[in-house]
């Protein structure tokens, strides 16, 4: 309890300190989000299933448990996120003076279903949103020349974000005020204890002084 007592007046003393190291995080981590280019993402999602037209019934049980195993859609997952389609996509006529450099695609199945969902990261909304729906077309096109029994449809299309997914201004501030608090505080003691070391070496000294002389 003492110590604790102890640490608590350090950091009274040295709250100069902790304020400073606090508002200089603030402020850092508030300059860093407004000189950082924002990062817009968007998604769809398709679903894959078996093509009823091509198939009869026995053979549809037996694509429903290819289905299962995951093979074919985590194939289809690549195929979305790969450069060919991307490239296929960004050389259509609506982007052909555009520097797409900064985009990316990802594709990811989600648990437990035959359900696709494709992701896109980028600077500017309504392109990234035009991009990846342009990257579907053309994976969809791909995709149904392989595996013919499957069929792909879009569930959901990507619609242009209205905020973007970083940088955060509040989320860092708060972030970096929480860490210059902490960081203040540890500098704060440890001012404290040299600042009262080097004292208690100086008052050390004078007392051995005026033994000396005494004796």
């Amino acid at each position: 309890m003492d110590e604790l007592y102890t640490y608590l007046n350090m950091l009274k003393r040295g709250w100069w300190i902790v304020a400073i190291t606090a508002l200089s995080a603030l402020v850092i981590a508030l300059a860093a989000s407004l000189m950082t280019e924002p990062v817009y993402r968007t998604s769809a999602e398709y679903i894959v299933s078996p093509n009823v037209a091509l198939i009869d019934e026995r053979d549809l049980f037996r694509s429903l448990d290819t289905l299962d195993r995951r093979s074919i859609i985590l194939t289809y997952a690549e195929v979305f996120s790969s450069e060919r389609i991307f490239d296929a996509a960004a050389a259509s006529a609506q982007f052909a003076e555009m520097n797409l450099k900064g985009y990316r695609v990802t594709a990811v199945v989600l648990p437990e279903t035959n359900v696709l969902k494709v992701a896109i990261e980028g600077p500017d909304p309504e392109i990234a949103a035009s991009l990846l729906n342009a990257v579907g077309q053309q994976a969809v096109t791909f995709i149904r020349g392989l595996y013919q029994i499957y069929d792909i449809n879009l569930l959901d299309v990507a619609e242009a974000p209205s905020r973007p997914t970083s940088p955060g201004p509040l989320k860092d501030a708060g972030v970096a005020l929480v860490l210059g608090l902490f960081v203040g505080g540890v500098l704060a003691i440890g001012y404290a204890y040299a600042v009262e070391g080097h004292l208690w070496e100086k008052l050390l000294g004078k007392a051995d002084v005026a033994e000396n002389t005494a004796v």
